[in-house]
């Protein structure tokens, strides 16, 4: 007879367990959202520049990017020579402690001469995951992304 109740016993502890369970896994959905990107479609054209104080070079490059369903689509153009033109799309592959990490897929890419200071930055891009952490500062939306870049978000609607 005392089986029975042990058993009974057993069965309500596990229900309970099951409850509880549940009811800890609908709080921290609640709390950590499950995707971070963004809902809205925009579009941005800003300068991007490279600085070597040792050999005294730059370049300068403009860039024009756009969102769409969490892909950042991106065109990167050189005012001064007009053979360099870089193409690619940024994937989100996932969101954590509130940064967006991507990974990068070159679309078209020529470049007219090696060395550039530029290579090295879409070569770090194309072999590593990085990140992307949207912030708001003052009312005014900003990404800061690994590299130290810092934009203003969203450029245009």
């Amino acid at each position: 007879m005392k089986w029975l109740t042990a058993k009974r016993a057993n069965g309500l502890l596990i229900a309970l367990m099951l409850v509880a369970l549940a009811a800890g896994w609908k709080v921290w959905e609640t709390f950590k959202p499950s995707h971070l990107h963004v809902k809205t479609d925009v579009e941005g054209v800003f300068q991007l520049g490279f600085y070597d104080l040792m050999s005294q070079r730059k370049e300068i490059y403009d860039s024009s990017m756009r969102t769409t369903n969490g892909t950042i689509l991106s065109t990167i153009t050189s005012p001064d020579d007009n053979r360099f033109v870089f193409k690619g799309k940024f994937d989100e592959t996932f969101a954590q402690s509130g940064k967006l990490y991507f990974y990068l897929t070159p679309i078209y890419y020529s470049t007219p001469q090696k060395g550039l200071m530029i290579d090295g930055l879409v070569d770090l891009l194309m072999h590593a995951q990085f990140w992307m952490s949207p912030i708001e500062v003052g009312r005014k939306p900003i990404v800061v992304g690994q590299s130290g870049s810092i934009f203003v978000y969203p450029l245009k609607r």
